[in-house]
């Protein structure tokens, strides 16, 4: 069943919320060490952010050899270097056209999401999405399960909702990505407010946890 976001609801994503310390940590983290030419540094960002929101990387298929092995032997052989560097540095440096920039974004997210799965043979979707954002945090939209099912309930049919050009896409995140550039435009036209994808984040997991406890009364 469809829902709307409330004006309650916008001004609970504007306010300061358990975590956003927590958060600040992991924003900092990827601020101060950008790059990806490190190995410890590249060890820290995906293992921190993996694990403080539960997508860790080594959950794999055919896990063979310790956590350690594969951190040292694939995780940071994958990544080190400057092509992912490279692919930030494409990036607008701020985004002033939404729906014609957004599709950058989407390409690197499919490009990660692709590195993620030749190590560890999974859909790393969420993970891609927030290690992403950690490094770009008003272009990259925060995926998961939970979010991607309230986004449904509070905007139109997908077909409603203009598209996104991009060389290459994981169509989830791609659909999740314009259903949500979709809502933040909603909520600047009907509050007045412009929301960055934390600000939206934090909506659609209050959304979630609403539809969750009234399926149960």
């Amino acid at each position: 069943m469809k829902t709307q976001v409330t004006k309650g609801d916008v001004d609970y994503a504007r306010g300061p919320r358990l975590g956003d310390f927590g958060n600040g940590v992991l924003y900092s983290l990827c601020e101060n060490h950008p790059k990806h030419g490190c190995a410890d540094v590249i060890h820290a960002k995906v293992w921190l952010i993996g694990r403080a929101y539960a997508a860790a990387i080594e959950r794999r298929r055919e896990a063979e050899g310790t956590s350690n092995d594969f951190y040292e032997n694939t995780v940071v052989v994958k990544i080190r270097g400057e092509e992912l560097d490279q692919r930030f540095a494409s990036l607008p440096v701020r985004m002033t056209d939404p729906w014609c920039e957004l599709g950058l974004a989407v390409t690197l997210h499919r490009w990660l999401m692709d590195r993620f799965a030749e190590m560890t043979g999974l859909d790393k979707r969420s993970l891609a999405s927030k290690y992403l954002h950690f490094h770009r945090k008003d272009l990259f939209f925060i995926y998961d399960s939970r979010a991607k099912g309230a986004v449904t309930k509070v905007t139109p049919s997908i077909k409603s909702i203009p598209t996104i050009q991009c060389e290459n896409a994981d169509t989830e995140y791609l659909t999740f990505v314009r259903r949500c550039q979709w809502l933040t435009d909603d909520i600047a036209r009907r509050f007045g407010e412009h929301l960055a994808p934390r600000q939206i984040d934090k909506i659609l997991l209050r959304i979630a946890d609403r539809t969750k406890k009234a399926s149960v009364v």
